[in-house]
């Protein structure tokens, strides 16, 4: 995901435009806000079981309907109301990332050629009404992702028969290679090639069950019934919605999905996050999904942060995303690896992340912190073009511009006007000139501007570009510089990177379903991206966790793919 996002099909597919992705929706993190210790002393005594909390977003999430949304506004509270056949442990940091079976009975058996998965529904499952789960359920969410042609459904379009359904246009037919039987629970699923990131892609929201007659309609104002603890009782686009928990969810023996603790959730949709920032530091407001805004957020710090002069409820964490500039490896000068690499050693990332406000950690890793193949590394001492917390070299930069013939060559540098990118974009065009490129600024609307970059006929050489983790497979970063997706129209592998060393070892990997069997084998792709200077990585986000003093910081978990976990979220004694 990007701020203004993009999501990818099976490799080899065409990559389809989906729905824009906020700063905060996109981003994941990494570590909790403590230890998982219920009973320790958050902001004023013993955690406690119940109570209603009240909560704010800056903005609606998209929709609140599983099969749609692709904003973390929908995706943070619906996680914990419709579980898919897999999910993700609640846990903080890496554990986070380790699927888990969820309406299913276990992990799915996959053949030898990679192209049948096949799962079996647990018994007694029941959707928050009532109704009983049964297999074909299955097969009719993913219609309904399809269907109504959701940025989730390229996701999809992989599994046999699902491109003939798409184009068919009738609700009711079958998708050829779903197979599904009430009676024993079987579902088994045939792939057009294989996929060895299914498994992720059917733990995500777009397949968490509902009820197999849910309307082929955008169900936001009535969302369906799902399986999980808690359910949605009101939604009100713009206005708020509510959680509620779900009697008797903790009876299905769904291990790994916790009940929760809270009985009721109040989310607000307040567009001045000024006043969220204000009420939560008043207690006047329980938790504000986004950060506070970058000029009241040294109040918060001084207030509740890790040292400030009141017990803390406010902690940042590094998130499952990477920052980087591309830089079009057809198209002079970045043609010249030389010129690639003198980029590299003369970025000042600290200077750049001092645009974020202190939101971005500095770093040089292509794949980002919590990622499968990730190595600190790369973000501390062996980054092969220097300490990521130093300034850059822009001396030794220069000189091999110059040794490449480079200097003084025109080059735009394309950007948006979203805050604070526009300014990201300028200062990176003002080291390149440091360095001895002649640069002109193409600060593009944030709404066409990535098309507009994907757009071969733009032919733009270099500029500002983002990535957040849809799930934790290291393909989900890679495919940006895979050869084998570049398209001529919304391509998403901007710097046209087509080296065949990451090309056919992407290839080679994909074939093993395992990730961890071949982390090393990602980990040693990703330090050859870094070194080959495809790319310019500067840093990877930070987002955070801020309370009121009625709830228990301590137990609050800040997942890895979901962000904060609402079902750690506890009041303390007192406050209920």
């Amino acid at each position: 995901m990007r701020e203004k996002a993009f999501g990818h099909r099976a490799k080899t597919r065409l990559f389809a435009l989906i729905g824009a992705m906020a700063v905060a929706g996109g981003s994941v993190g990494l570590a909790a806000c403590g230890d998982d210790d219920d009973s320790s002393d958050g902001g004023g005594g013993a955690a406690v079981e119940g109570g209603e909390i009240t909560m704010a977003q800056t903005s609606q999430p998209d929709f609140m309907d599983p099969a749609l949304s692709y904003t973390v506004n929908g995706w943070e509270p619906m996680w914990i109301v419709y579980t898919p056949l897999l999910t993700y442990a609640h846990e903080e940091g890496p554990g986070g990332s380790e699927l888990i079976p969820g309406l299913a009975e276990d992990l799915p058996e996959v053949s030898e050629d990679g192209k049948t998965y096949t799962l079996t529904l647990r018994d007694g499952l029941e959707y928050s009404d009532g109704t009983p789960v049964v297999a074909s359920d299955f097969e009719h969410t993913i219609k309904r992702v399809i269907n109504l042609e959701s940025g989730g459904s390229p996701f999809y379009l992989g599994i046999v028969g699902a491109e003939d359904y798409l184009a068919g246009n009738d609700p009711e037919a079958d998708i050829e290679g779903i197979e599904t039987n009430d009676k024993t629970g079987e579902i088994t699923i045939e792939l057009v090639e294989p996929d060895a990131t299914l498994s992720n892609v059917l733990a995500m929201n777009f397949a968490g069950l509902v009820p197999g007659d849910t309307p082929f309609k955008n169900l936001t104002e009535d969302p369906p019934p799902g399986v999980g603890p808690y359910e949605i009782t009101e939604s009100v686009p713009n206005r708020e919605f509510v959680l509620e928990k779900v009697d008797g969810f903790a009876d299905l023996g769904i291990e790994g999905v916790p009940a929760g603790h809270v009985d009721k959730m109040t989310t607000s949709i307040i567009k001045n996050q000024t006043q969220q920032a204000q009420d939560v530091l008043n207690n006047e407001l329980d938790y504000m999904q986004d950060p506070p805004p970058a000029d009241f957020k040294p109040t918060v710090l001084e207030q509740v942060g890790p040292d400030g002069s009141e017990t803390q409820r406010y902690e940042e964490f590094v998130t499952t995303s990477t920052y980087y500039f591309f830089m079009r490896n057809d198209l002079p000068p970045f043609d010249d690896p030389a010129v690639r690499e003198a980029v590299n050693i003369g970025l000042d990332k600290p200077a750049l992340a001092r645009l974020f406000g202190g939101e971005l950690e500095p770093g040089c890793s292509f794949l980002p912190p919590g990622m499968p193949g990730y190595d600190e590394a790369l973000d501390t001492t062996e980054c092969p073009w220097g300490d990521p917390n130093s300034s850059g070299d822009q001396e030794a930069a220069a000189q091999m511009i110059e040794d490449a013939g480079a200097t003084g060559e025109k080059v735009t540098v394309y950007g948006n006007n979203d805050d604070p990118t526009d300014k990201v974009t300028e200062a990176y065009a003002e080291q390149l000139n440091e360095i001895g490129l002649d640069t002109e600024v193409e600060i593009l609307d944030g709404g066409v501007y990535f098309q507009t970059v994907g757009n071969d006929k733009t032919k733009a050489q270099t500029g500002f570009t983002n990535w957040f983790q849809d799930f934790p497979h290291p393909y989900n970063f890679m495919f940006l510089v895979d050869g084998d997706t570049i398209a001529p129209t919304n391509n998403q592998n901007y710097g046209w990177v087509d080296d065949p060393e990451i090309t056919n070892t992407i290839d080679e990997l994909l074939l093993e379903p395992d990730v961890t069997a071949v982390e090393q084998e990602w980990a040693d792709l990703n330090r050859y991206v870094v070194e080959s200077a495809v790319v310019a990585p500067y840093g990877h986000r930070k987002l955070a966790t801020f309370f009121s003093d009625r709830m228990d910081f301590e137990s609050a978990q800040f997942h890895p793919v979901y962000q904060n976990d609402y079902t750690s979220f506890q009041l303390t004694e007192g406050s209920e």
